[in-house]
């Protein structure tokens, strides 16, 4: 059974991470550490996707 939160609920959530956020607003010059985390992020999925390539293309044209 599928749980749904009433409107009472929702907007008490909202009302709770705006203050949350309000308290504790994000870091705006923190450029380096976000790219930092894109690297550690992406660069292991794009490095397995080009290894599927080359070796679908060692297949297809050194077999």
């Amino acid at each position: 059974m599928r749980y749904r939160e009433s409107k009472a609920e929702r907007e008490r959530k909202i009302e709770q991470a705006k203050k949350l956020i309000a308290e504790t607003p994000p870091e705006k010059n923190d450029v380096l550490a976000m790219i930092i985390a894109a690297f550690i992020v992406f660069l292991p999925v794009l490095i397995m996707v080009l290894a599927v390539f080359i070796i679908i293309i060692g297949i297809i044209f050194l077999w």
